[in-house]
C-alpha cells in the first residue's frame, strides 16, 4: 500500500492539504503539502536507505543556496500505518512549471537563444552542487524544472541520489543510482565517478532539447549490445543550431571523463564558443 495521505498528515501536524504528485521513482515519493497556508514539496523514502547516509545528504542539500537548485528546508521520519516501517523523508520547496520531459513531450524546443540560457543556467546549479561537495549523479530531463515554464529558468530538483563527495572521487557501481541513458560511460563501466560525471549528463540533455531526439537511446528497455560503441561515436546536433554549441558537446560530452570540464569550466566554455 505504501505511503498514505493518513502517513503524512500524521507525521507532518497541522497539515492542511496532501497530494501525491508524479509516479514513484527509484527511492521514494513526493507528495505536495500544504502547512499554515505554505506549500512544500515532501520526499520520502520508502526504499532501504542508510539512515547516516540520508542525514549527510539532506544536510549537503541544506547548505546550497541556489536559484537553480531547490531549496530544502528540513527532515524527518515517518510510520505507515499499515506495515509500521519507519521511512525519512525531507521537506523542500513545491516549484510549479513542469519538468523537462514534459516539455519536450509536449513539443516544446528552445530556440537557440533559450537553449544557451538554459545550459548556462544548470551548469550553474551542478557547479553550487559541486562547490557544496554533492554529486547529483542521475540528472535527466525528469529531474530539472522549469520555473512557470521558463526555459531560462531551469531548477535542479531530486537530489534523492546526490551523494556526499570528497571532490577526488568515488566509486560507484553500476545501477546504483542514476538513469541508464544519461549515465556517464564510466559510470557503466564501474569505474570512478565524480564532478565530470554529472556534466556528460548535463551535455546528453543539452544535445537532445538540440535536436529533439536522445543522441544514443532509440527507446530501448535494457542496454543495448552497441551501447559503448555509441557513446564513443560523440553527439550530434542538427546543422541549423550554432557551430559553437556543436564544438562545446564534443568537448562537455567527451568519451573519456578527464577531458570533460568542470562545471565553471564548461560555462565560461559555453560562453566563449557560444557568444
Amino acid at each position: 500500500m505504501g505511503v498514505t495521505r493518513a502517513d503524512i498528515e500524521r507525521a507532518l501536524d497541522p497539515c492542511q492539504e496532501a497530494e501525491r504528485v508524479g509516479s514513484p521513482s527509484g527511492i521514494g515519493e513526493c507528495w505536495r503539502i500544504v502547512r499554515n497556508g505554505a506549500v512544500t514539496a515532501c520526499k520520502v523514502i520508502t526504499r532501504a536507505y542508510e539512515p547516516e547516509r540520508f542525514e549527510r545528504e539532506v544536510e549537503a542539500m541544506q547548505r546550497i543556496d541556489s536559484p537553480r537548485v531547490v531549496r530544502v528546508f528540513g527532515r524527518g521520519k515517518l510510520t505507515t500505518a499499515d506495515d509500521g516501517k519507519e521511512h525519512p523523508y525531507f521537506l523542500s520547496e513545491f516549484l510549479e512549471g513542469g519538468d523537462v520531459r514534459q516539455h519536450i513531450d509536449a513539443g516544446n524546443q528552445p530556440d537557440d537563444g533559450q537553449l544557451r540560457a538554459f545550459t548556462l543556467a544548470v551548469l550553474e546549479g551542478v557547479d553550487e552542487l559541486h562547490r557544496a561537495h554533492v554529486l547529483h549523479r542521475d540528472l535527466k530531463p525528469e529531474n530539472i524544472l522549469l520555473l512557470n515554464g521558463d526555459w531560462t529558468q531551469p531548477v535542479i530538483i531530486d537530489l534523492g541520489l546526490a551523494r556526499l563527495i570528497d571532490m577526488t572521487t568515488v566509486t560507484v557501481y553500476p545501477w546504483a543510482g542514476g538513469t541508464w541513458p544519461y549515465m556517464a560511460p564510466e559510470q557503466l563501466a564501474a569505474e570512478r565517478a565524480f564532478d565530470r560525471t554529472d556534466i556528460w549528463a548535463v551535455a546528453v540533455i543539452v544535445a537532445e532539447l538540440a535536436s529533439g531526439q536522445h543522441p544514443f537511446w532509440r527507446g530501448e528497455q535494457t542496454l543495448p549490445a552497441d551501447w559503448d560503441s555509441r557513446l564513443r561515436g560523440g553527439m550530434t546536433v542538427p546543422g541549423s543550431r550554432p557551430a559553437g554549441l556543436r564544438d562545446w558537446l564534443l568537448l562537455a560530452g567527451a568519451y573519456q571523463s578527464y577531458k570533460r570540464p568542470t562545471a565553471d569550466a564548461a560555462r565560461q566554455k559555453l560562453e566563449s564558443m557560444w557568444p
